[in-house]
């Protein structure tokens, strides 16, 4: 009897283990399968008006024959069902291929094939680049391959890891702008005085950006995708921090061409009048820059606002005011940038200009020289105000 109820304990016990284990193998041999395809549409078969529901909106929608490209199903046409944009037979497509946990099989329509439009017409960048500046343009092309790895190999993967996006943006900004600067304009002083006082401005930018978040309580959640971020990362990122990296990261582009100007307005103002002081280089030069941050204000104002039109465009069709709306944080955000980025311009040029003229008082700038003397320099004048030059080693 002992022995039956011990038989009967391990027939229970398989019987509760397979139920168990079981649908787990099942589970993990009959997984939903998703992957992404290249495809080329076959036929149009059918296109039709569709309304869409809640809305006055319709959309077109279009039955398609569909021939995939790739993958286990390779040449095989299948049907689909498309209404996010019109194709034409021949078009290049993606499509994501799914089967269900029962076998059943969908093919969804992705996204259209962009790459060659866009590979040409980054070519017509670069050889309009290399026919305008020669040498001068390969290292520019160089320099910005060199800032998209930054950001995307070292930059990317910090903020995957948990690092501080305001903090690794700031390091990264400060790499980018030395690439940028010394491999497309070399190692020369004028070059340093630039990446000197642009690297300034934006650690200057950087704090007071940082206090106007802190102040203004952003959370991050301007967009879609910060919320999609947000939950693919269970919350990880610090989405208030990639905002202000983002402002950091975004402040490069404008400031390092106000920076660069300067720079060399004061060494040809030097290279014209050896005579110049720091207070006169520093005077004239400021001229410049206050016209250039003029254009360049407006500039990136319209940049932004640009980039921003859809949204713009939406709130003026909601029935709250425009102060109202403004207090929201997806504008709030925007208009963060615009100031922001625009504080960062006003601060690089007088303090780039006084690096520069600080530098070059007392430097002999000759004609295309790029980097004056390694040494002091001073002058004295006779009677007919004709410089006399001497060193001092």
């Amino acid at each position: 009897m002992p022995r039956i109820k011990t038989v009967v304990t391990k027939l229970v016990a398989l019987f509760l283990l397979g139920s168990v284990v079981t649908p787990l193998f099942a589970q993990e041999l009959h997984q939903d399968v998703q992957e992404l395809l290249k495809a080329e549409v076959f036929e149009v078969v059918d296109e039709y008006e569709r309304d869409i529901m809640g809305t006055q909106a319709s959309t077109t929608v279009q039955e398609l024959r569909i021939i995939i490209k790739e993958g286990e199903r390779e040449g095989e046409v299948v049907r689909l069902e498309n209404d996010l944009i019109k194709l034409a037979k021949g078009d290049d497509i993606f499509v994501t291929r799914m089967v269900m946990i029962d076998g059943t099989e969908y093919f969804t329509f992705k996204d259209i094939e962009r790459r060659p439009p866009l590979i040409f017409l980054v070519f017509i960048f670069i050889g309009l680049i290399i026919w305008l500046s020669g040498m001068q343009g390969v290292r520019a092309i160089l320099s910005l391959g060199l800032s998209v790895a930054a950001i995307l190999f070292v930059l990317i993967p910090a903020l995957k890891l948990g690092y501080s996006p305001a903090l690794v943006s700031l390091g990264i900004a400060g790499v980018i702008l030395a690439v940028t600067l010394f491999f497309t304009h070399g190692f020369k002083p004028r070059v340093v005085v630039t990446f000197l006082g642009t690297f300034g401005a934006v650690f200057i930018t950087c704090i007071v950006a940082w206090v106007w978040v802190e102040w203004m309580r952003f959370t991050g959640f301007g967009d879609d995708a910060s919320v999609y971020l947000n939950f693919a990362t269970g919350g990880k990122i610090d989405l208030a921090g990639l905002l202000l990296g983002g402002i950091i990261i975004g402040l490069l582009g404008v400031l390092d061409d106000v920076s660069i100007t300067q720079a060399s307005v004061v060494q040809e103002l030097k290279g014209a009048n050896p005579g110049l002081g720091f207070k006169a280089l520093y005077t004239k030069a400021l001229r410049v820059g206050k016209d250039h941050v003029g254009s360049l204000v407006n500039t990136l104002a319209l940049a932004y606002a640009g980039a921003s039109l859809p949204l713009l465009l939406l709130y003026a069709y909601s029935e709250s005011s425009m102060w109202v709306i403004l207090n929201q944080e997806v504008i709030a955000a925007e208009v963060l940038r615009i100031v922001v980025g625009s504080i960062g311009l006003i601060l690089a040029v007088p303090l780039t200009t006084a690096l520069a003229a600080w530098y070059f008082k007392d430097q002999v700038v000759e004609e295309e020289d790029d980097h004056g003397h390694s040494h002091s320099h001073g002058h004295s004048y006779n009677s007919e105000n004709k410089p006399k030059h001497y060193d001092y080693h």
